[in-house]
């Protein structure tokens, strides 16, 4: 038996599922929410996809432990390779990001000429070609591998030069292929929007999946009764596998200040 008190549970890799959290805060602003970083084990994006199934068990595991009422796979990796079995095992809602994605993008685009921009993993396991192309057979798709972006944005390097260069490198065959959107197919690359923006040009519209998970949450939660309407502070649990003081660091973009709230798997908040 759920309350409405309970929190929401989501996960990532890293810090990119922040962007997702980031807008739950926006549209739920009462929910309690627990995030947890499998630092530990980042990036996803270069695994096997039994290997990102084993690692996204352990992490809901954890996370069902706090008694949350709904899990959000803020991990595009990760909903690419563990949204089905978590579907038919869990009893609460699942939302991953590689549906609210895919609905964004094709709600967006007009030529029906899209770009997805995404890890090793996700790219190669063609989940969203393949939603695509069963949603509008005449689309034309240009899945790009960026492997080495969320590891730069986890090291911190969202600005850097480096950064920038290796967007341009593995944008450059988008160029002439008269794209109108293409989706930040995961969650770290709005982190670095304005990079990816300008190497594609400005008339390309970006798309990312935060807003349509937040109004997925939102929906569910309302339709069941389960919407936290108490008027109080609502309290933020933050957990990490690994290094929460990187974590604690790399978190200031999001929230303005360090994050106190936080703490290791298994061990005592700090």
């Amino acid at each position: 038996m759920f309350l409405s008190a309970d929190p929401i549970g989501l996960f990532d890799s890293g810090i990119g599922g922040l962007t997702i959290m980031r807008e739950i805060i926006r549209h739920l602003p009462h929910e309690n929410l627990v995030y947890f970083g499998d630092t530990a084990h980042q990036p996803y994006g270069n695994k096997s996809p039994q290997t990102v199934l084993r690692h996204t068990l352990e992490n809901v595991s954890f996370l069902l432990d706090r008694k949350i009422k709904m899990l959000i796979i803020a991990c595009f990796t990760a909903s690419t390779h563990a949204l089905e079995a978590l579907e038919q095992k869990l009893s609460i809602p699942v939302i991953g990001v590689i549906q609210s994605g895919f609905e964004e993008l094709m709600t967006a685009t007009r030529s029906k000429r899209v770009a997805i921009l995404g890890t090793n993993s996700t790219i190669k396991s063609g989940v969203l070609q393949t939603l695509i192309m069963k949603r509008e057979s005449s689309a034309v798709v240009f899945p790009i591998a960026c492997p080495l972006l969320a590891p730069l944005i986890e090291e911190g390097l969202a600005d850097h030069l480096a950064t920038r260069m290796i967007v341009e490198h593995y944008l450059e065959p988008l160029k002439e292929k008269r794209i109108d959107s293409a989706l930040l197919a995961c969650t770290h690359y709005p982190l670095i929007r304005s990079v990816i923006q300008e190497s594609l040009g400005h008339e390309i519209q970006l798309v990312e999946p935060a807003n349509c998970c937040a109004f997925k949450a939102k929906s569910w939660l309302l339709s069941h009764g389960l919407l936290n309407l108490q008027q109080t502070n609502s309290v933020y649990e933050f957990y990490v596998s690994d290094d929460p003081d990187k974590f604690r660091h790399l978190t200031k973009q999001f929230f303005g200040s360090e994050i106190k709230n936080l703490s290791e798997r298994n061990q005592t908040a700090s």
